[in-house]
């Protein structure tokens, strides 16, 4: 049998933030995924004890995937240690792709369950919070800085009037001048003429 296809069975007992934050619904999903048989479910001591089969290459893989801090789908999850024990064949009864999730007291789990969205809740809120905070600072820093450009092109544009205004008034003082100068001209040849 080549080394890919050889068929393998662990116990994985995981430690961290691993109860009440969506764990075992994220490792089976995983487990469904790669085609892994077996279960996940909660210790009483706060770990999470795992039993997975099948070819050691999908095994390597669910272990990677499983060893998770923060991941982007469930970042509530912090997976602090994993210890592994190899199983005799044939001890998981699990076949083919069944991959399950065992629960506890309904009750129990429920609570768990509710907690575990409150937390989430909590995570999307706090997020959100940040978001919108960076997004009304970054908002407050533009309009600054459109303040600051507005106020560069205002006085700009003040500063290009006062310049026409200027030119403006020199062009009519020496139309002035230049009419007057006209004028006396006038005068001069007008009197020459009489």
């Amino acid at each position: 049998m080549s080394e890919s296809l050889q068929k393998v069975e662990l116990e994985l007992i995981v430690q961290g933030e691993v109860q009440g934050v969506g764990y075992r619904q994220y490792v089976a999903k995983i487990g469904r995924r790669l085609k892994v048989a077996g279960f996940v479910k909660n210790l009483n001591n706060g770990t999470v004890q795992i039993r997975c089969k099948g070819d050691e290459k999908a095994i390597s893989e669910f272990k990677e995937k499983i060893d998770k801090k923060n991941p982007d789908n469930a970042p509530l999850i912090y997976v602090e240690d994993i210890e592994e024990t190899r199983l005799a064949q044939g001890t998981i009864e699990q076949t083919g792709t069944d991959f399950v999730e065992i629960y506890d007291d309904p009750s129990a789990e429920m609570s768990q369950g509710f907690s575990t969205g409150m937390s989430y809740m909590n995570l999307f809120r706090i997020n959100t919070q940040e978001n919108l905070t960076l997004l009304r600072t970054e908002t407050k820093a533009n309009f600054e800085h459109m303040d600051e450009k507005y106020d560069a092109i205002s006085a700009g544009m003040f500063a290009i009037v006062k310049i026409i205004e200027e030119r403006n008034q020199t062009f009519e003082n020496r139309m002035e001048k230049t009419e007057k100068n006209i004028e006396s001209l006038l005068k001069i040849l007008t009197d020459k003429k009489s």
